[in-house]
């Protein structure tokens, strides 16, 4: 994998608070011991996790674990990397402890001193990380790669794309939906928009957004829908009401599993788009040790694996190896393209007006 390093509706509540009794201080001890006891007092966790069943995998299979090797509860909410962002904003003084969005909003949120650099010793795992993982220097712990392609119905269309610009074709009128701007990949179709204008690689053609939103705006002729989440946006492809859709590995692979007629592209010439998805720390997070632990415990190589099994996508844990049935849908790797978010973070507010300009 190539090295990143250059390189969004209020947040719904799904609360864990299950308070599992009987665990002894010395068991606590044993167990965690890099947690104090102040820490343990504490008594709450706050974690925003990012959405759906990337969201769901962390519920059902580590947050037990956490409570029960800690004491402690967990209150866990859901949201998508600009509302979490937001978030940082106004609730500065007082933050969550752990938020899980992606580089798209890493290296905005590290310059405008929102985040606070993780102290690796303080988490024993660190060491098993891949670097490409290790985002803007520490101050991300990657755990997921959410690579985005296009997806589509196997009953409705018989042919994987091989291209971005497959979506432009006057025979797909009617049968594409987009993601919004308020979605990192949503920001990742202007930049793919801007390969498809110039012919230039993303290297390149990243740092000209407005050729990409005037080439995007040509997909208003092919009546391009915006989907507005993620339910909608499987129910339309897995319904084939409209079977082509970019979308996300990681929250498309369950369903795939469970037989839902629906593929993801693995090669297109412009690249598919990878995106490292990662716990960060607000500065004045009050709940720093155990905070530490959760991202310790996240990086456990046996929960590492169920990222890999369940969710189909390349993972931190440099022992973790992809499966034949996870490198069948991820393609080949050096397909798997990283844009410079540092850049465009900082010129998302402009991106966004002028994509609302457009599809508003």
């Amino acid at each position: 994998m190539k090295d990143i390093n250059k390189k969004d509706s209020a947040p719904q509540r799904l609360t864990r608070r299950q308070i599992l009794k009987g665990v002894s201080a010395g068991i606590f001890a044993a167990s965690a011991p890099w947690v104090t006891t102040s820490a343990r007092a504490a008594g709450q966790l706050t974690v925003i996790l990012n959405q759906g069943l990337l969201a769901k995998l962390w519920i059902d299979e580590l947050n037990p674990l956490f409570e029960k090797e800690t004491g402690a509860k967990l209150n866990i909410q859901q949201s998508v990397t600009g509302n979490m962002l937001a978030m940082l904003r106004t609730q500065k003084d007082d933050p969550p402890d752990l938020m899980q969005f992606s580089e798209a909003g890493v290296f905005l949120a590290r310059d405008n001193g929102l985040l606070r650099q993780i102290d690796k010793s303080k988490i024993p795992n660190w060491k098993y990380m891949s670097k490409s993982f290790d985002v803007a220097d520490g101050f991300s712990a990657g755990m997921i790669d959410a690579m985005n392609t296009i997806f589509y119905n196997t009953n409705e269309q018989k042919t994987s794309p091989t291209s971005w610009a497959y979506l432009w074709d006057p025979a797909n009128k009617g049968r594409i939906a987009i993601p919004p701007i308020a979605w990192n990949n949503g920001v990742r179709m202007v930049v793919t928009a801007a390969q498809i204008a110039t012919g230039k690689p993303l290297a390149q053609a990243q740092y000209e957004i407005e050729a990409g939103i005037a080439e995007l705006a040509k997909l208003k002729k092919n009546d391009v829908r915006v989907y507005s989440g993620a339910p909608q946006a499987l129910q339309l492809l897995q319904s084939g009401e409209v079977p082509l859709v970019p979308f996300y590995l990681a929250f498309a692979a369950p369903l795939i599993a469970k037989g839902a007629p629906i593929y993801p592209a693995t090669f297109l010439k412009e690249g598919k788009q990878g995106e490292i998805v990662g716990f960060n720390m607000p500065t004045n997070a009050k709940n720093v040790e155990l905070a530490n632990q959760y991202i310790n415990m996240s990086l456990e190589k046996s929960f590492q694996q169920k990222i890999e099994n369940t969710l189909r996508a390349q993972c931190a844990h440099v022992d973790v190896v992809a499966s034949a049935e996870t490198l069948k849908l991820i393609g080949p790797a050096d397909n798997t393209t990283y844009a410079d978010w540092a850049f465009l973070s900082k010129n998302r507010p402009k991106i966004t007006e002028m994509w609302n300009e457009v599809f508003s």
